[in-house]
């Protein structure tokens, strides 16, 4: 995930060698759905969800990686989007300034946003909520 520019500053100042070593530690590959950054692949949806298949035809359990099987590209159900995988680092605890090894995981796109998603909700409470009491200040 891009660092917004708000948060550079809570990063080291060697995060692209920390980001490295992550990477080579995870084998290049995602630490939870193990798909290899770079790879294109295509996610599946319906009764295809929460898989992705490759450009052989061989289909993952994008939880766990898995492989499921094989499938003929036009059997598999799909947005028919390829995409190419990019790794991220994620910080277990959401906090950028601990870079302990212990608390970055190489991560997928994917991935990455199903581990953030409640902390990102979390944070959007926190922003609508204080939006909300600034408003009223300014009411009446």
């Amino acid at each position: 995930m891009p660092i917004k520019p708000e948060n550079k500053g809570r990063y080291p100042a060697d995060w692209k060698q920390i980001r490295a070593a992550i990477l080579e530690r995870a084998g290049n590959c995602c630490e939870q759905c193990k798909v290899t950054n770079g790879e294109r692949i295509m996610r599946g949806i319906g009764e295809s969800a929460d898989t992705y298949m490759d450009k052989d035809g061989y289909v993952f359990d994008a939880d766990t990686g898995t492989q499921l099987g094989r499938i003929r590209h036009s059997d598999y159900e799909c947005s028919g989007k390829w995409t190419n995988v990019v790794l991220t680092i994620a910080h277990l605890d959401h906090t950028p300034e601990n870079c302990a090894p212990d608390n970055l995981k190489a991560l997928c796109q994917r991935c990455h946003l199903r581990y953030d998603a409640q902390h990102h909700a979390e944070t959007a409470r926190a922003t609508r909520k204080a939006r909300k009491a600034v408003a009223d200040l300014f009411e009446g």
